[in-house]
């Protein structure tokens, strides 16, 4: 009986030191996304809508260079990502998926064009979807990080990865 107490009581002590699910406690996150969708960065916020789901958007900029010679033409486009993420698990740090797309402000300005990372080449669309996969962070403080793969539909599949820093609240 005693061998059944101590067992009991070890297992409880492992379901206490879970973090506490803090989506819902700080629903809010505002970010800086670097390497992410929008490029090089973007600000971005979103919000859970759910346990499980949260959607959000930002904003960003690239330089543009000539796909053909690659010189710098001077120029650079408006990005909005727009998103949805999934959530796998309940607690501080869990792994979730992704999709969405991002829109290009001036598309005309984009079309035959490449970012000046030679990451993207823009077509004549306005939208490129975007989906991936990673993890999060959210912590009691409100610091918040993510790390996340990403798969864009330009010309060509594009693979990528973005970091997130940011607060939520």
């Amino acid at each position: 009986m005693r061998k059944i107490s101590v067992a009991l009581f070890l297992v409880s002590m492992a379901f206490s030191a879970r973090a506490e699910h803090t989506r819902v406690t700080h629903p809010n996150v505002l970010g800086v996304e670097m390497l992410g969708r929008a490029g090089l960065f973007s600000v971005q916020y979103d919000r859970v809508m759910n346990d499980d789901m949260a959607a959000g958007f930002g904003y960003g900029t690239v330089g543009l260079k000539d796909r053909t010679s690659g010189a710098d033409i001077g120029q650079s486009v408006k990005l909005v990502p727009v998103y949805f993420n999934y959530y796998f698990k309940q607690d501080q740090g869990s792994l979730y998926g992704t999709g969405g797309a991002t829109i290009i402000l001036d598309s005309n300005d984009a079309a035959g064009r490449t970012s000046k990372t030679g990451s993207i080449d823009f077509g004549s669309g306005a939208v490129l979807p975007v989906v991936g996969f990673g993890y999060e962070n959210r912590g009691d403080s409100g610091f918040l990080f993510r790390v996340t793969g990403y798969a864009t539909f330009a010309d060509k599949v594009i693979p990528w990865v973005g970091f997130t820093f940011g607060h939520a609240f």
